[in-house]
């Protein structure tokens, strides 16, 4: 079974900060692969990773800037307002590539790497429904934009 935790859990045990951070591009977190698809980077490999992509409509360094990467060469922004929305980035698009908007700020992009971690670690597809149903509960309509398909 799948335990949707708190993102300041997930923080305190993968990051080791004591409060869920405010990701600035000079963050001091860690390089860390939380599960497959969700990379996070420290501030150096995440600017280079913005000033390195060729995305010209996706607004990088200006709206937007790359804080983790999948292990398939897409991307994870987070805005560079205060109000931090994450988006996806698929790398097959493209010079096309536009920002998808997934409706969630960096805590609940915690939750959903940590979900996706338990369900990889499980290897079991018995479980597809209780990591979609998981993903839900972080934000209604979540799994319809989630840019991966479940598979074990």
């Amino acid at each position: 079974m799948l335990e949707l935790r708190n993102p300041r859990t997930i923080a305190l045990e993968l990051l080791s900060a004591s409060e869920l951070p405010h990701l600035s591009q000079d963050h001091r977190l860690p390089f860390i692969e939380i599960a497959g698809d969700f990379v996070l980077l420290d501030s150096l490999s995440a600017k280079n990773e913005t000033e390195g992509r060729d995305a010209p409509l996706a607004g990088l360094g200006k709206d937007w800037w790359v804080f983790a990467t999948s292990g398939t060469g897409d991307a994870w922004l987070i805005s560079t307002g205060s109000d931090q929305h994450v988006a996806f980035l698929d790398h097959d698009s493209g010079l096309d590539a536009t920002p998808q908007i997934l409706g969630i700020n960096f805590g609940q992009w915690l939750q959903l790497a940590d979900i996706i971690r338990q369900f990889e670690s499980t290897d079991d597809p018995n479980l597809i429904a209780d990591t979609e149903q998981s993903i839900e509960q972080i934000s209604s309509g979540l799994f319809f934009l989630y840019p991966y398909r479940l598979a074990v």
